[in-house]
């Protein structure tokens, strides 16, 4: 006999839950695992790229325009997916009835989609990163702990913009997989998006505070990336025509 149920019971369950999540309230925090990822805009590309067409469009020179905005991963990543897990199981016979035992786990690549902007921010963003894993030119790979980053990735609750409803942590990510760029005279009124595939060692369900003291430890090492940019244009004002 089932239990009756009115709709002013799922009302109050969904009310007393914090109201339904939502999938288009989600953040992305992306640490670069490079220390030329600071504040500073080394991208002379794509300095003079904007500032030219700033200039062309009757503008002017934003001064932002020499800074990386820590918020832009976040402000253009278009999709994301929070990471599934699935247990491996193996036959086990007992009193001839096959049984399923669980033995391991796996865990799918995590898949997220970015806008790119005029300047190829993102793209160039995990070009430079896929090559601190394999170097093209010297025909090297790097040693893990110099290509990995941690990524988090938060659903926003309904009511507010500040305690995440679930955080979830990808431990030791790094890009296998960068899309290639769809170009067409056909899509004139579409934006062009850069697709990116992470795999990662594991990944685990983070509380508030710990979501929180990862989120000051990332902004602690682009202060200190950004003193090493900044040290290194004094010393070697020849390293921004490399990026």
């Amino acid at each position: 006999m089932s239990l009756p149920v009115q709709i002013d019971t799922l009302k109050s369950t969904i009310g007393r839950r914090g109201g339904m999540a939502r999938p288009n309230r989600f953040a992305v925090y992306i640490s670069h695992p490079s220390s030329k990822q600071g504040l500073i805009n080394t991208d002379l590309t794509s300095l003079v790229t904007n500032i030219g067409t700033s200039i062309l469009s009757g503008g002017s020179v934003n001064p932002m325009m020499f800074f990386n905005d820590p918020r832009d991963m976040f402000l253009l990543c278009e999709s994301a997916q929070l990471p599934g897990k699935r247990v491996t199981t193996t036959e086990s016979i007992t009193d001839i009835k096959a049984q399923k035992r669980p033995y391991s786990y796996l865990m799918d690549d995590v898949t997220m989609t970015f806008l790119l902007t005029n300047d190829y921010y993102t793209r160039k963003y995990f070009d430079s990163w896929q090559d601190s894993i394999v170097s093209y030119n010297n025909k090297k790979i790097s040693y893990k702990k110099e290509y990995t980053s941690d990524i988090t990735i938060q659903q926003i609750g309904v009511s507010n913009d500040i305690i995440p409803a679930y955080n979830v942590k990808l431990k030791n990510a790094y890009p296998i997989a960068l899309a290639a760029v769809e170009l067409s005279n056909t899509q004139e009124n579409s934006l062009i998006q850069c697709t990116v595939t992470f795999t990662f060692d594991d990944w685990e369900q983070t509380g508030l505070i710990d979501g929180f003291s990862d989120l000051i430890d990332a902004g602690t090492n682009l202060i200190k990336n950004t003193g090493t940019q900044i040290n290194n244009i004094i010393n070697n004002p020849s390293s921004l025509l490399k990026f």
